[in-house]
């Protein structure tokens, strides 16, 4: 079996995965990076390609798979709701990306048409490998892969064994495997208790709504907005709370495909309080009253939160309370940053409130550690998703620690297990 690295190492974003044994080639996700232009992997012969893998709906993912449709028509596989939140996602990313692309709609619909839907535990064969998919505990419908051949591969994918309101967290129980090919993003640090996140987080929105003020919560609009709608239904938030943009959408394939919930009674009771926003006077009806507004998108680059956070920024008694990590040169690290709100190119000081939650749908430090630990200890370990930093500090650890034969592989290379 031979692993190749076509994107996704030494960085976060436009993840790929190419894995070879006999005459099959299956394509663990294929996405994108999302700069002013976006980025995709190292390109794959599609007519040799047997199938793609997709562990789950978010662009640095599944960004560039439609290209794998423009002139062949390989298997897609992936669960039922990462083929709904992907779609949703890859259609927003053809509208929004225009003439950089270089596929449209029709090789989104290609790509539809040959997609296999599976769910967790249940293996299949592509050519001479079996396959098999486990939770990833990301967000939801997100999966870890397990490859056979004539060696076995895991392939977490991005995973949190943390439980949320949302998910209880990744299966960690993958066997014995021969090799592991495993996102670094947080490697140098441990994530905050939950709880406390959480407590902290409600506490800030009341004293703000309380006193009169607007809380902007520019979050993912699929994962992460669910999640903070829940965080607040189950800290009992009394007050007026909004959700806007594709993050609706995502709420009904939730409500809709509840096998992928776990916190399925708080997600329908948040779905019974939250107000969803509908065109522009929704937009200011929700501004017109002290509340919360859950918007994509997560770092301000576009979406209905560019049209509340103009007006929320200039409010003293308002907030914007940044819900994940911010991109260094987006414009929600600007903000964060450098107190100022970058719209159509002009800066913005912030009279309001600005801080940052850090609600993460990925394993910090000690969960990667705590994974590892339980892989054999003969494994080859191939860290990847981080920053060149990240992805040599966890191969570092995995090496000295436990003795594995660790390596953080730049694009393009490829290894023989």
């Amino acid at each position: 079996m031979e692993v190749s690295f076509l994107g996704g190492s030494l960085e976060v974003g436009r993840s790929a995965v190419l894995v070879s044994y006999k005459n099959t080639k299956v394509l663990l996700d294929y996405g994108v990076m999302l700069n002013d232009h976006p980025e995709f992997p190292l390109p794959v012969e599609t007519r040799k390609l047997n199938a793609a893998i997709l562990t789950h709906a978010h662009l640095d993912h599944s960004g560039a798979l439609p290209m794998l449709y423009i002139s062949y028509a390989p298997k897609l596989y992936c669960t039922s709701m990462t083929k709904d939140t992907a779609t949703l996602l890859i259609q927003d990313f053809i509208k929004l990306s225009g003439e950089h692309l270089v596929f449209e709609k029709k090789e989104m619909d290609r790509m539809l048409q040959n997609t296999r839907t599976v769910y967790y535990r249940e293996p299949f064969r592509v050519g001479d490998l079996e396959i098999e998919l486990v939770d990833a505990g990301h967000i939801p419908g997100s999966a870890q892969v397990v490859v056979n051949g004539d060696k076995t591969l895991a392939y977490t994918g991005d995973f949190t064994t943390v439980r949320t309101r949302l998910l209880d967290g990744a299966d960690t129980i993958i066997g014995n495997v021969d090799a592991v090919v495993i996102e670094s993003t947080y490697a140098h640090e441990d994530h905050r208790p939950r709880p406390e996140l959480e407590k902290e987080f409600v506490k800030a929105c009341r004293e703000v709504v309380e006193n009169g003020g607007t809380v902007l919560v520019p979050a993912f609009s699929v994962g992460r907005a669910q999640e903070i709608v829940c965080i607040l239904t189950a800290h009992n938030f009394k007050h007026p709370l909004w959700l806007d943009g594709m993050a609706k959408k995502a709420m009904e394939f939730y409500l809709g495909d509840k096998k992928f919930i776990d916190g399925v009674d708080v997600l329908e009771k948040a779905s019974r309080k939250t107000r969803m926003v509908h065109g522009r006077r929704g937009r200011e009806t929700a501004l017109s009253e002290p509340s919360v507004i859950v918007s994509p998108a997560g770092m301000l680059k576009g979406g209905p939160a560019m049209y509340y956070a103009p007006r929320v920024v200039e409010d003293e008694k308002s907030a914007i309370f940044l819900a994940s990590f911010q991109i260094p040169g987006t414009p929600g690290e600007i903000l964060l940053n450098r107190g100022v709100l970058v719209v159509d190119g002009a800066e913005k000081p912030a009279n309001c409130q600005v801080k940052q939650f850090r609600f993460s749908g990925h394993a910090g430090r000690a969960q990667l550690h705590d994974y590892l630990r339980k892989v054999e200890s003969n494994a080859k370990v191939f860290t990847i998703h981080g920053e060149p930093q990240q992805c040599m500090l966890l191969a570092s650890w995995a090496s000295k620690e436990l003795g594995a034969e660790s390596t953080s592989p730049e694009r393009g290379q490829t290894y023989k297990l």
